[in-house]
């Protein structure tokens, strides 16, 4: 799309100044001012009805396969009586001496535990002037560290850049049949954008008028854009569900044409059509 299209028909109707704005419009009409140039062709997406449906991976498997083997071996694992004496036998005199054994084992310990200690306080006295070599070794470690990481964000920054995807979705056309009052936008189940039609936004959008409801940065990847439709003819409830993938670094435009929607098909029929801004991207806002 070219600059000059957006400077001469893209504008922002904001509350206060809409009539304004459809007095300047008709006057331009009236004067045989010269025809601003035809919006470039853009791709149309097909609305659905309901969300996409994606496929999930059965669990459990292994389990269901192998439900009769398994049943078989914890039936093998029921208790069951057997006979048996419960007298209790004659203790071996032997065992009683393990405890003096034992506590002999644990003296030889302590005396071992008491010469290795001895032997570790005298080799650390003897390299504590190692101590000043070793703090050496580690500050020329952490130099090292600190360079090397200066240089991985230097390469991340070169080749990362500064991603600015973004996306701008349009509105433009009105229903001959039926009213509409409100627009609720989602974008990849995030938070729900509630967009209030005035009533000198309708008028503007029945003369060809088109209102921006969205501009912000979005994630490059493939995006589902939820359309609802709010007003007295419309059934409560009823959405429609936009796929799209907005290219990196580039600004994507998506516009809603309401002039092809009817109550009795719902949210699912409105035109949508997208396409990518010639230009740089620019920043969200505004």
């Amino acid at each position: 799309m070219r600059t000059g299209f957006l400077q001469r028909r893209w504008f922002h109707v904001l509350p206060g100044g809409g009539c304004a704005a459809v007095l300047i419009l008709a006057a331009l009409v009236l004067a045989g001012a010269a025809a601003p140039e035809p919006a470039p062709e853009g791709t149309e997406i097909k609305v659905e009805r309901v969300p996409p449906v994606r496929e999930k991976l059965s669990t459990l498997r292994f389990l269901r396969e192998n439900r009769d083997f398994i049943r078989a071996r914890l039936d093998r694992l029921r208790e069951k009586p057997v006979g048996g004496d419960a007298s209790a036998p004659a203790i071996d005199p032997r065992f009683l001496a393990y405890q003096g054994l034992l506590a002999e084992v644990r003296v030889a310990q302590d005396t071992v535990a008491a010469v290795e200690d001895a032997r570790a306080r005298q080799h650390l006295l003897e390299s504590i002037t190692e101590l000043g070599d070793l703090e050496a070794r580690l500050g020329w470690m952490e130099r090292l560290v600190v360079e090397q990481r200066n240089r991985l964000m230097s390469l991340e920054s070169d080749f990362t850049g500064d991603q600015r995807t973004t996306l701008m979705i349009v509105v433009s056309g009105y229903p001959s049949d039926a009213a509409v009052e409100e627009l609720a936008i989602t974008i990849a189940d995030g938070d729900t954008l509630h967009v209030p039609l005035s009533a000198e936004q309708r008028e503007s959008l029945k003369r060809g008028g088109i209102l921006e409801a969205f501009h912000g940065f979005v994630e490059p990847r493939e995006q589902v854009v939820q359309v609802t439709i709010t007003g007295n003819s419309w059934p409560a409830g009823d959405s429609g569900f936009i796929t799209l993938g907005p290219a990196r670094d580039r600004l994507t435009f998506l516009k809603l044409d309401l002039s092809t929607i009817r109550p009795a098909r719902g949210a699912a029929s409105i035109r949508a059509t997208t396409w990518l801004h010639e230009g740089e991207s620019h920043s969200a806002g505004g």
